[in-house]
């Protein structure tokens, strides 16, 4: 099959649950004989010519950020033009858009109708898009700012969910990753077939994301002291990701364990626009020598992270459409804490649900980490979380089902078109 791909950007360039899932099924498709594109911007004024990445062929344009309408316009048509120039060369069998902004035009157009659509649905963009202007209305000192950010956001909200619709109804089929976000097709866009929507979610690569032979050792290059409970969260550092929950629940830890401030730490990996609210907020609570903000980290420092820790801890708020850090640490044989947020029960129940919190409250956190630390001994020798992978989520088992269902619809598709 000749597959294409449309994102914003591709992995490692830009890191995030949605490119790394990307990365991974492409490459592993293309592994077993497909031609896999992607077409993606990029912020350099020329755009370089198509060039491979692990099997895969990237297509990138140029995109200069200017504002939310005219942004979304380049998108819309520059999209469309190296669609255009791709099927020029070799007809496509499958396009799947993983935003909507990005393909709604192409998806609504005679080509795009041409050919098998199939996109995966992650997150409605438009209750995402919502989160992050409350946010900017409770950051911004300016009333008049504060006032454009009021009248921007309802007419941005209403077609970013029009782009959505419109993406999944021109869809032959629709890839979720979890019932979470079926779910919200369910609700949020009625005129839908949801018979067009198939759950298949998302994957491990469980050869990398492994327990660590020799333990200790990767606890000391890391720079874990003796004695330390090390915590863990991988998240870009944006509203919805409850960062800020993770580490108010960390004073609660310690204070409610009263044995000083030296024997638990949290490491956060990830970029983003919260850093230095995070920075003020570690500052303010005395935790600067429990907390560490690590930036973004390399591929190899972040298997080490999962390795070196004792519990992962999940604190998103909202729009957790599946949950790759989760599986990522679970594949490591690391107990995972997560807020019942988007789609972590559908992960943590088949484990233990005391592994998920009563809410996405600091509070809350910090009760189940204390819970979890009162019961650890009892799991010594466990490989219950990395069997759990094993079983549901290792990659490439994953990507065999993306494959059957891609060719089950394509040819669905073409005896229609007869």
């Amino acid at each position: 099959m000749h597959i294409v791909f449309i994102h914003r950007g591709v992995y490692p360039e830009r890191i995030g649950g949605t490119y790394s899932y990307i990365y991974e099924l492409g490459r592993r498709l293309a592994s077993r004989g497909h031609r896999v594109r992607v077409i993606a911007s990029t912020s350099e004024p020329v755009a370089p010519a198509p060039y491979e990445h692990e099997g895969m062929l990237i297509h990138k344009y140029a995109f200069r950020r200017i504002n939310p309408v005219a942004s979304t316009l380049q998108h819309l048509t520059k999209t469309q033009r190296t669609f255009e120039k791709i099927v020029a060369t070799e007809p496509v069998d499958v396009l799947t858009v993983h935003d909507s902004q990005l393909g709604y035009r192409l998806a609504k157009s005679a080509l795009g109708r041409s050919v098998c659509q199939l996109p995966t649905f992650h997150a409605p963009g438009f209750l995402e898009y919502r989160l992050r202007a409350q946010w900017k209305l409770g950051m911004e000192p300016s009333p008049v700012r504060r006032a454009l950010i009021r009248l921007a956001e309802p007419p941005m909200e209403y077609g970013q969910r029009r782009c959505e619709e419109g993406i999944l109804r021109c869809a032959s089929g629709i890839h979720v990753l979890s019932q979470y976000s079926r779910g919200h097709i369910e609700n949020h866009f009625k005129s839908v077939d949801l018979s067009k929507v198939t759950v298949i979610p998302g994957g491990v690569d469980a050869a990398r994301f492994r327990p660590a032979e020799d333990r200790q050792s990767v606890r000391e290059r890391t720079g874990i002291a003796d004695g330390t409970t090390e915590l863990l969260t991988v998240r870009n550092l944006s509203p919805r990701m409850g960062i800020e929950n993770l580490i108010k629940a960390t004073r609660m830890v310690l204070d409610a364990q009263d044995d000083g401030d030296t024997w638990l730490h949290l490491t956060v990996c990830g970029e983003g626009v919260l850093r230095g609210t995070l920075e003020s907020l570690i500052a303010s609570l005395g935790l600067s020598q429990s907390v560490s903000l690590a930036g973004r980290v390399t591929n190899e420092e972040l298997v080490h992270h999962y390795q070196a820790a004792d519990l992962f801890v999940l604190p998103t708020t909202a729009m957790e459409g599946f949950g790759i850090s989760t599986v990522e640490a679970l594949s490591a044989n690391l107990p995972v804490v997560g807020t019942p947020a988007g789609a972590t029960p559908e992960i943590l129940n088949a484990i233990d649900p005391r592994l998920i919190t009563r809410d996405t409250s600091a509070e809350a956190i910090a009760e189940s980490t204390i819970s979890w630390l009162g019961r650890r001994t009892d799991e010594v020798g466990t490989t219950r979380y990395r069997d759990e992978v094993l079983e549901k989520y290792d990659w490439d088992a994953v990507a065999e089902r993306m494959e059957s269902w891609y060719a089950e619809e394509v040819e669905r598709f073409a005896r229609q078109a007869e």
